[in-house]
């Protein structure tokens, strides 16, 4: 069982069976949804998806084409919503609090991906957060 929550905590959710395949988004109204390059998400049949609380405090936008973003009214993390009228469930992996062992990656949409989309701008990675000294030379100049 998978758990998985907002930034807030008002909603919770889980998962009754494990994700095994994974994917990224890297369409334009994905990008606007997750205020990053992709959308990471995963799909599973309703039957697998169970709310604990809080979706009482779901808001839902829907643009005229069906694309539908479902999000905390307290805090903004997008949270699961039922895909169109299928049976399956979006599930934002950053909300799941439990370890993840994808067996499948997929990228979809990488012909709209981000120009500035590109995993060796910069050569610097960091196990952790680096402190705030050098995070804020980076961004002085």
């Amino acid at each position: 069982m998978l758990r998985g929550k907002c930034l807030c905590h008002t909603i919770q959710f889980q998962v009754n069976k494990p994700i095994n395949i994974i994917y990224q988004c890297h369409c334009s109204l994905c990008r606007k949804q997750s205020g990053t390059h992709a959308n990471h998400a995963s799909m599973v049949k309703s039957q697998y998806f169970q709310w604990i609380q809080g979706q009482e405090n779901i808001i839902t936008y829907k643009k005229d084409t069906g694309f539908t973003s479902c999000f905390c009214q307290k805090c903004g993390s997008p949270v699961p919503n039922q895909i169109g009228q299928t049976t399956f469930i979006w599930i934002p992996l950053g909300l799941i609090d439990s370890e993840l062992s994808p067996v499948q990656t997929l990228h979809f949409c990488v012909n709209s991906k981000a120009n500035w989309e590109c995993t060796s701008m910069n050569p610097q990675s960091y196990d952790h957060l680096p402190h705030w000294d050098e995070i804020e030379q980076f961004f002085e100049s």
